[in-house]
């Protein structure tokens, strides 16, 4: 028989989440909590509004996770469960590094996934334009002007942390060319004091 969840699993498995996240640095932890937000207002904020023509019949929301936009809810779920596992997950961080070969902290695979999942938004919103402009029936909802903004906001945090990254290591690569430089200069002063010593012995 499978194994009942109980209050104390859900309480142990809070509690060892809790401790994972306060080891995280400042960026980690604003990022993690920046996904938390983009996955409730992708799954609770509608992205349509249908008003029927026929008269007598109420107008409804479409929803991301329904059945109108499944391909696209694909997309940006998968993409969106990359992120959390990228970001919370050290076992699937460490499959990732292992067969994919990307360093341990690199910003740039949140920025791709991000990217992913606004060029999925920008394909839904252009037919809502395009649609919305021909016909008084379909329009864009509140929700969706709501989802692009955090996508905005994860966008520019995350092309802040590539460009912190890649300052960072062009930074080491100078400092490993100067230490690169110096080695031959230093062994060729040796090479200086050894010769005068051998010609004060001679």
């Amino acid at each position: 028989m499978a194994k009942k969840l109980k209050l104390t699993d859900i309480q142990r498995y809070l509690e060892r989440t809790f401790r994972k996240f306060s080891n995280y640095t400042k960026h980690q932890k604003t990022f993690v909590l920046f996904l938390f937000v983009l996955a409730a207002v992708l799954i609770l904020l509608p992205i349509a509004k249908i008003t029927p023509i026929t008269q007598g019949q109420s107008s409804y929301s479409i929803w991301l996770l329904g059945k109108t936009y499944f391909k696209s809810a694909i997309v940006i779920v998968l993409s969106l469960g990359f992120l959390f596992g990228w970001n919370m997950h050290t076992n699937f961080k460490r499959f990732i590094i292992k067969y994919l070969g990307f360093r341990e902290t690199e910003p740039v695979l949140n920025f791709m996934f991000l990217w992913i999942i606004v060029a999925a938004y920008m394909g839904i919103l252009d037919t809502l334009g395009l649609v919305s402009q021909n016909t008084g029936t379909i329009g864009i909802a509140w929700g969706l002007s709501v989802q692009l903004i955090v996508l905005v906001v994860g966008l520019i945090m995350s092309v802040i942390e590539v460009w912190k990254s890649a300052n960072q290591n062009s930074q080491k690569t100078k400092i490993l060319n100067i230490v690169d430089d110096d080695a031959p200069k230093r062994t060729e002063n040796k090479r200086v004091l050894q010769h005068l010593f051998e010609d004060e012995e001679l």
